[in-house]
Order: structure tokens, then sequence, then C-alpha cells
């Protein structure tokens, strides 16, 4: 039930690539997909291998030495639901709302934007929007509620995207981190605020609002900008974006316009988000 205020959600961990994921690099290249919005190619792992892993418990039988573990995102499968409260976030799934905000993005904002910019990916699933910040040159912090997710889909596909294959050097300024927003805000509560923050489909539970926009608070500089995409209305769980937008306006720390609305098929948005003068 997602109106229960007893859920425990999960520690704030910082996930860590591995030697492991390099290993396993050219095996996600096999099972990658791509989509193009302007002059950027994003390459990440199709969602279709993932699924072949929760059945099969491994990609392939002569895969014996790709290790995944799977066990929120397994659960979510098992009960065919995107979304299990305090369990499982919808992280593995590509939604609407991140390719809307990608095409955006790369047609209404400049590469130099981002250039040498911090860029929060917050909720971040496959990563996609980050990784579009990436190419700009950003340094980017990844962050979503499921371990799994990071480790078997956002690390993978953020290595998927550099050219030529990183080291784990090559990526140690770009940090990955699951669990609750506010023990992730705790974690990192020392470190430097971002000049972006990127956040697509995170709304849909009235519950974890106020903790997403204490977020925006927390890690969100002065002069920095906030892109949310979001669905008008999610039903069966309550949130949606003229109801975010109340709960700014009653919150009054942040000012917001939309900037982009579907012209076709289920009504979403996005919203410009920034600090009140």
């Amino acid at each position: 039930n997602y109106r229960s205020s007893t859920i425990d959600w999960y520690p704030s961990v910082e996930v860590l690539p591995t030697e492991d994921h390099l290993t396993n690099l050219n095996l996600c290249a096999l099972n990658s997909t791509s989509i193009t919005s302007k002059d950027l190619e994003i390459h990440y792992v199709h969602s279709g291998s993932i699924i072949k892993i929760i059945d099969t418990g491994k990609p392939k039988e002569d895969d014996e030495d790709f290790k995944v573990v799977l066990s929120d995102i397994k659960s979510a499968e098992s009960k065919h639901s995107d979304l299990l409260p305090g369990v499982y976030e919808g992280g593995a799934k590509i939604w609407e709302c991140t390719i809307d905000m990608i095409h955006y993005l790369s047609e209404n904002t400049k590469r130099s934007d981002y250039q040498e910019k911090r860029v929060l990916d917050l909720g971040c699933g496959s990563g996609l929007l980050g990784i579009l910040a990436l190419q700009c040159k950003a340094i980017v912090h990844f962050q979503d509620y499921n371990k799994d997710v990071l480790e078997t889909l956002t690390i993978p596909n953020v290595l998927l995207n550099f050219d030529p294959e990183p080291t784990l050097e090559d990526i140690k300024d770009h940090k990955f981190y699951s669990g609750d927003w506010s023990k992730y805000v705790q974690l990192t509560r020392d470190d430097p605020k971002f000049d972006f923050i990127f956040t697509s489909e995170t709304i849909y539970n009235p519950i974890n609002q106020q903790k997403l926009l204490d977020t925006f608070a927390d890690k969100l500089n002065k002069s920095g900008t906030v892109y949310l995409g979001a669905k008008i209305h999610y039903f069966g769980v309550g949130g949606g974006i003229r109801q975010f937008e109340e709960l700014l306006k009653k919150d009054n720390r942040f000012k917001t316009k939309v900037v982009w609305t579907s012209s076709e098929g289920v009504q979403r948005e996005i919203l410009k988000i920034n600090w009140n003068d």
C-alpha cells in the first residue's frame, strides 16, 4: 500500500564499479541497444537481457562468470509488478518521461551547459539522463533506490558510453548511490552541491514527494536547475504533475514552470524548477 507510512525504506550506500563490470562489458554490449537524439547517441543494456537473467538466473548457459544479484527485481517480476513499495521502485524499466527528457534536453539545452558541471541523476534507473550529461563532459552522480539496478544496469550503461573502454580510474569521479532519498542526503551531506538535477517519473508516490523536495533543497546549489519529467496523473498511486505543483507552492522554496507538454498519448510534462528568489 503506497499510502502506508510504515514502509522500512532501504538505507543508502555507495555502490562501486568493479573489475567484473569491466570484464563483462563485451557481454553487455552484445545485449545493448541505443537511443539517438540530435547529436547524442546513448547506449544501454536492452531490458530483454535483464528479463532473461530474471527468468534463468544467468544470462546464458555459457556465461557462468557473469554473476549478478537480482533479488529485488526478481521479487517484482515474480509478482508481475513494476513497483513494490519499499522493495522495488521500477528502476529496471525505461519509462516514457525519460525518453521525453532525453529529447527535450538534447534539443533545448547546449552541451556547454553541462561541461565540467556537477549533475545528479536522481532516481536514475538505467541512468540515461545522467549519461546524456556525462557525454557533455559533466561530473555525474547516479542515485537509484535499488542497489540491484545500479549494479546490473546503471553501471554497465555508464561504462558502455565511454570511448575507448574505460578503466576504473577513468570513472572515479562519477558516483553511484542506492537507497532512500533522505538517507542518501545524510550519507552525502558533506559533498559539493549540484548544478543540475535530472529526475524522471519520481513523483508517482505522494508519500515520497516531500523527501524529493527536501533532496532538491539539500543537493541543488543556489543557481542550479532541476528538470523533472512526469505524467499528469498516476492512476492507482495518487501522484501527478498538478498535485506536485500544489506541493511546490505550499513548500515555497522553489518556483517552477512547464517547459514541455506531450502532444499525443499519455499526458506528460517536463517541469523546470529553480530556487525562489
